[in-house]
């Protein structure tokens, strides 16, 4: 598996223990508006982390394959042996 999908498993991992800590704060005690406000903040901002990281892992799987693709092509085009 490599690294780039790694990271993206464990961001969800951290943003399923962040929601899950908001059910328990929810269903588990009586928080304060501030302390209830705190969780959920920092939930929200772990998902939206998620998200940034997706989008990178995304971005960066499509790169490879665009930059794999258009050194066939120059391959093709220009000649040349490939470096071993």
């Amino acid at each position: 598996m490599k690294a780039r999908w790694i990271i993206l498993i464990l961001a969800g991992a951290v943003v399923i223990a962040a929601w899950s800590a908001v059910a328990i704060t929810y269903f588990f005690f009586e928080p304060s508006i501030a302390v209830w406000t705190a969780v959920v903040t920092v939930a929200a901002l772990s998902l939206e982390g998620f998200f940034w990281v997706g989008a990178g892992v995304l971005g960066w799987s499509f790169l490879a394959g665009r930059r794999a693709a258009l050194s066939r092509l120059k391959q093709r085009l220009f000649g040349g042996a490939k470096a071993e």
